[in-house]
């Protein structure tokens, strides 16, 4: 969800710089700008188009991932609820009955903490 504003502030963004470089990109070469400044210009108004040209062929797979994704996320929540509810109410109509040993114990003895009293040869 948060990767979806991020990328839609991001694209809104693009949008607002590529109306100032459509503008740039629309003139014809300014006397004052050399042809160094020009070609520049002129990559960055090709580049900034194949951009837009691949978000916009990108965006009916990237809904379609989002779809899934959203649909993957709702059926994972509804089978967690599911299952929650099966296991609390199983826990809450069992009987709880504590087990009670009737068998023989015996006594062991421990064993000292330090050890054999006699030092060992």
């Amino acid at each position: 969800m948060k990767s979806l504003v991020v990328c839609s502030l991001l694209g809104l963004l693009l949008l607002m710089a590529a109306n100032e470089v459509r503008a740039e990109c629309d003139e014809a070469k300014a006397p004052e700008d050399s042809d160094f400044k020009h070609f520049f210009k002129n990559l960055g108004c090709k580049v900034n188009q194949g951009a837009k040209d691949v978000a916009e062929a990108a965006k009916p797979y990237a809904d379609k991932i989002g779809e899934g994704a959203k649909e993957f996320g709702s059926s994972v929540a509804q089978k967690y609820d599911e299952l929650k509810h099966k296991l609390t109410d199983e826990a809450s109509t069992t009987p709880k009955v504590p087990v009670i040993y009737d068998g023989p114990t015996e006594k062991v003895l421990l064993a000292p903490i330090g050890g054999p009293s006699s030092p060992a040869p």
